[in-house]
């Protein structure tokens, strides 16, 4: 299913590659696309919205909205 990830926090292309090599590192996600504020993915049903939170978060980012199409 299609997530897309609102994130605040993100200025610049440095957090761009880091919220894209997050997401990258988790199996059961293929990243479509990463911008500043936004990240669109692919995620199998057994990837949940408190792992790719948890994931951003590692980077210090905060992931204000998950919306699955």
């Amino acid at each position: 299913m299609k997530k897309t990830i609102e994130i605040s926090g993100m200025s610049c292309g440095h957090c761009v590659h880091a919220v894209r090599d997050a997401l990258s590192g988790l199996a059961s996600v293929q990243v479509e696309d990463v911008a500043i504020g936004k990240a669109v993915v692919l995620a199998e049903p057994s990837a949940t919205d408190d792992e790719i939170r948890a994931a951003i978060a590692e980077e210090g980012f905060t992931v204000t909205s998950v919306h699955t199409e």
